[in-house]
């Protein structure tokens, strides 16, 4: 079975090229259907279902669910994950919209917890000049290294995000020397938006909360991908985000939605 051919037909709007999909799947379960589908799994998550058009609505994709539920259940597994956030490829199930309900998974007893979009920016025609974004007067920019300053200012945004920057490239903007707006850039990054090219990121993006709706948040994160595309990168990827219309100023682009279903086993 050509698993990445099968991928593309069944999610072609995911720019993922083979070589990126071959290495996110590493480490999965697989679990085939003859040439009509199959499904991986990893520990309790379910982290890829593709079924081949021709063959839908046949009850391959439920024979494929069940056959995963019950590896997972062999695991002593207490909930199943459709996704999985610690996973490469999907961190939920692709949908056409945030609000949409799949009622295939809902049928088979997930519950929907959230939703999420994962954009991308080409970066080939990119410039933090085209972007008219004002900042208050002493307002910088610049690389900031792991500390208490940082940690602090992450902590009033989310203090769950403090863990992810530890050991990562900080940008940052500040504000008379203080810290107002924070990221996590890198410029070799292995993802779904992953075609072929050298891919970047913008993570984690926060603005301490009264330094907000100033500019500054977003002109760091234009000049952010500006440092991308000087490395080389050909394009960005903002994973799992919830504030699309905020990227989309910078013309990132939708390309996949996501919602979470869980299920209790």
């Amino acid at each position: 079975m050509d698993r990445y051919g099968l991928f593309k037909e069944c999610f072609p709007d995911v720019p993922l090229c083979r070589t990126a999909f071959e290495e996110l799947c590493g480490g999965c379960k697989v679990i085939e259907c003859d040439d009509k589908g199959y499904a991986l799994v990893k520990e309790n998550e379910l982290r890829l279902l593709c079924v081949s058009e021709k063959y839908r609505h046949c009850g391959i994709g439920t024979e494929l669910l069940h056959r995963a539920e019950e590896l997972i259940q062999k695991g002593r597994h207490t909930k199943i994950y459709a996704g999985g956030f610690s996973s490469g490829l999907f961190i939920g199930v692709p949908a056409e919209s945030k609000e949409e309900k799949c009622i295939f998974w809902e049928k088979n007893g997930y519950v929907k917890t959230g939703s999420c979009a994962e954009m991308r920016r080409e970066l080939s025609d990119f410039s933090a000049d085209a972007y008219d974004i004002p900042v208050l007067d002493g307002t910088e920019f610049g690389f900031c290294k792991p500390c208490a300053e940082l940690n602090a200012a992450v902590a009033a945004v989310d203090p769950d995000w403090v863990q992810y920057f530890k050991d990562c490239e900080v940008f940052c903007g500040y504000f008379k020397g203080e810290i107002a707006s924070f990221c996590i850039i890198g410029d070799d990054e292995t993802c779904l938006a992953s075609d072929g090219r050298k891919t970047g990121s913008v993570g984690c993006v926060g603005t301490v909360p009264k330094f907000r709706r100033k500019g500054i948040g977003l002109k760091m994160a234009a000049l952010a991908m500006e440092e991308l595309k000087k490395r080389g990168c050909g394009s960005c990827f903002i994973h799992y985000t919830n504030v699309y219309d905020w990227y989309a100023r910078l013309g990132c682009r939708t390309f996949l939605w996501e919602c979470f279903y869980e299920k209790s086993i």
